[in-house]
């Protein structure tokens, strides 16, 4: 038998414990408990029928995945990557990010915004003195980042993503010269949707880091992440000529995109990689690997004078079928040609949605007025319900609703009527926001 001595020193030591093994559990019961309960509300049969109900009517060719937490709670991929030789999607495969890009380009901003070296409100003249747009004293980091410049649009221009780069200069150099032409309104006055802003944002990440931008999204994201496939599109590309085996994007059910290059879509658009690494992406952002809680809380903040668009994405809250509240959403959309990509985070729920698609006929919808695709897919996948297809959701109570604005007048509290729904840009090279 020990002696009393003994075992009260035993217990002592053993009472000490009882914090520091608390304090150690603690955050993982609540990881547990946040994310089973997540991970139970996916409806992957729902998941299945919509995506094959899509693909059967010619809507959809592509891939659906979804995590939570850290796991890849669902993987679903149909359809053709080149009709032509019939190659087929597969997983793994390398996607067009299309203008996601312009949501790597805002997180890559506010790690240097995180570590001083950048502000939001520095204005162009300061931070590159070398552009000479005629507002750039008056034009903020966060101007270029919430699209309210004024800036040139390299849209009104499509001969822009074809042109070649020769010695002279790449596609920075040459986009550079663009946006700085003349000046399409005033600085932060509205909302307009413009691929310059996002180059200009290159040419100042670059010269504040002294980096070519295909390396800084290599040692600030892709390494330290492990996502081994993302990189930006090699210059100096053929038009239609391919960098890595990637899916080709059609416009109908005949017709090829026609020729770009890609490149000169520079940070807003040129980014390439595979759906999985995109989905890792999300995770360490919502988890913290990439941004501190108060510059991740600032990337995220949707202004509601501009149609919720935050830093490089659009932040609001939407009804999804089979959840009892309006969920906090990130979307990040993009298009260039026939590839389409929708990037949507529930950070609440440590939950993600990303859906590739090289078909331009694909019909998304807008998920904040509670139809469509998009939104059937995110209440299969966040909620574990699927919407009726075409069919509406409940409408949320007032000031709950934030439906992402792409430039019209300030958003109303509830959801709009299903018939206010935006139509597509009609130029197929244009990286349409939401809206």
């Amino acid at each position: 038998m020990l002696p009393l001595s003994a075992l009260v020193t035993a217990v002592r030591t053993r009472l000490k414990l009882v914090p520091f093994l608390l304090a150690c559990t603690a955050p993982l019961a609540v990881w547990l408990a946040t994310h089973s309960l997540a991970l139970a509300a996916t409806d992957t049969r729902a998941l299945d029928a919509a995506i094959a109900r899509e693909h059967a009517a010619g809507r959809f060719d592509g891939t659906v995945l979804v995590g939570l937490g850290d796991a890849v709670a669902y993987q679903r991929v149909v359809g053709l990557a080149d009709r032509e030789t019939r190659r087929p999607h597969r997983a793994g495969d390398v996607w067009r990010w299309a203008s996601v890009s312009k949501q790597v380009a805002a997180v890559l901003a506010m790690q240097q915004v995180d570590k001083g070296t950048l502000s939001l409100d520095a204005k162009l003249a300061t931070l590159l003195p070398a552009f000479q747009a005629p507002r750039a004293a008056d034009i903020t980091l966060r101007h270029l980042l919430q699209h309210t410049s004024g800036l040139p649009n390299p849209d009104a221009r499509p001969s822009f993503y074809m042109q070649q780069f020769g010695d002279e200069g790449g596609p920075l150099t040459a986009a550079l010269r663009y946006c700085s032409g003349p000046a399409t309104g005033e600085p932060g006055a509205r909302f307009s949707y413009n691929n310059c802003d996002t180059l200009v944002l290159q040419a100042v990440l670059e010269k504040t880091t002294g980096q070519p931008y295909a390396q800084l999204v290599q040692t600030a994201i892709a390494q330290p992440l492990g996502l081994r496939s993302l990189a930006l599109a090699p210059a100096r590309l053929r038009p239609g000529e391919l960098p890595v085996p990637t899916a080709r994007g059609y416009l109908d059910a005949t017709r090829e995109e026609p020729g770009l290059n890609l490149p000169s879509f520079g940070a807003g658009g040129a980014l390439q990689g595979t759906a999985e690494d995109l989905l890792r992406f999300d995770q360490a952002l919502m988890q913290g690997r990439l941004l501190r809680p108060e510059a991740r809380a600032t990337l995220w903040q949707g202004d509601p004078k501009l149609g919720y668009v935050a830093l490089g994405a659009w932040s609001f809250s939407a009804p999804l079928a089979g959840c009892a509240e309006p969920v906090v959403l990130v979307e990040r959309r993009g298009q260039i040609g026939g590839v389409q990509v929708r990037n949507l985070l529930a950070p609440e729920l440590g939950a993600a949605l990303v859906v590739f698609s090289n078909t331009a006929q694909t019909e998304f919808g807008e998920i904040w007025q509670g139809s469509g695709l998009t939104h059937e897919l995110a209440s299969a996948a966040f909620c574990g319900q699927v919407a009726a297809p075409g069919g509406k959701a409940a409408a949320p109570a007032a000031g709950k609703a934030s439906p992402p604005g792409g430039g019209g007048p300030t958003v109303p509290a509830s959801a709009p009527a299903a018939g206010d729904k935006p139509a597509k840009p009609a130029k197929w090279n244009v990286d349409q926001p939401p809206g």
